[in-house]
């Protein structure tokens, strides 16, 4: 193109609409719509199921938005690839994978609102409905060696308007927090790796039995501090218990048994979870699967694995209906 010609198409994009600014970044980015519904309809296309009644006999029922539509012969009921889903009725799939991106890269949400050419408001609510899916991935059961502790994170009441159990905070006070103003998260995590997270309102014994419980066996060696909960738990479930005891020095049991992975996991969680200056509580759950599923593929993230993480949610629903 001649520089001329550069300078006047230059002139005419202040012509354009908003919609119309999101559209042509989409595309200066190489990621149209078509390429995100394709991604939908090659992810899903194997589930022949209805996600209303389960229903296996199922007609198409033309295209709406870019996506095929199904009607299911038993409950009469009409659905495409995303019903069911957390993208569900989602605008825009054009900059679904531009986001996808942000959500790798973890950066901010003004800084993604910017990127991808929409509101703040847009992308906060992108970017919860995005890591629905990764919240949900937690494990299971754990093996080997074992290490658990809990951390704390501050409270925060982000966007609540309507606060009845405490007074506001105001800018410049202390950093210290008293233990009711603390929101207390047990982490589990293997040597290989694996990764559990829970999030309480105290530190309640029968709690972090109930949680533990289903992640243990009789194979597992667990290690954790001198807090008495992981004693009494592992005394109870028959379950081989190492305990490490900092304040007498005693960081490393028989040159194997230490709870350093574990620290070394919480220390790189805070440090991420920073630049975020502070996350509500009711979306902590959010951000602690976020930095789960990061750590977890760090080798493998290309810039459509957030998005195919939440149509991962799609699978679920539909084979469980």
């Amino acid at each position: 193109m001649l520089r001329k010609d550069f300078k006047s198409l230059l002139s005419s994009l202040e012509l354009l609409t908003h919609l119309q600014k999101q559209k042509l970044l989409a595309q200066i980015r190489g990621n149209s719509g078509n390429s995100s519904v394709k991604l939908i309809e090659s992810h899903t296309q194997d589930t022949n199921l209805c996600p209303h009644c389960g229903g296996v006999h199922l007609s198409r029922w033309g295209k709406s938005h870019g996506l095929q539509r199904y009607r299911c012969k038993e409950c009469k009921k009409r659905f495409n690839a995303l019903t069911g889903s957390s993208l569900s009725r989602l605008r825009h799939k054009e900059l679904w994978l531009p986001y996808s991106q942000c959500l790798q890269e973890g950066i901010s949400v003004r800084k993604s609102a910017a990127s991808c050419g929409i509101s703040k408001s847009t992308s906060f609510r992108w970017r919860h409905r995005f890591l629905s899916g990764p919240t949900q991935d937690k494990a299971t059961k754990m093996v080997g060696i074992v290490e658990a502790d809990e951390t704390f994170f501050t409270e925060s009441c982000k966007g609540n308007k309507c606060l009845t159990h405490r007074k506001p905070r105001k800018r410049g006070r202390s950093s210290k927090r008293s233990k009711s103003e603390r929101v207390p998260v047990l982490i589990v995590r293997d040597r290989s790796g694996t990764v559990a997270d829970f999030v309480f309102s105290d530190i309640d014994k029968e709690e972090i039995h109930n949680a533990l419980k289903p992640l243990m066996s009789n194979e597992v060696v667990l290690c954790s501090d001198g807090n008495s909960i992981y004693q009494t738990f592992a005394k109870a479930e028959n379950i081989p218990h190492k305990r490490i005891i900092a304040i007498d020095k005693t960081f490393v049991v028989d040159k194997i048994f230490h709870i350093q992975n574990l620290n070394s996991y919480i220390s790189r969680l805070k440090s991420w979870m920073a630049r975020f200056h502070g996350v509500a509580t009711k979306y902590l759950t959010h951000y602690l699967g976020w930095r789960r599923v990061l750590e977890k593929n760090k080798d493998n993230i290309s810039g459509e694995f957030f998005l195919l993480q939440a149509l991962r949610k799609i699978d679920q629903q539909l084979t469980q209906t």
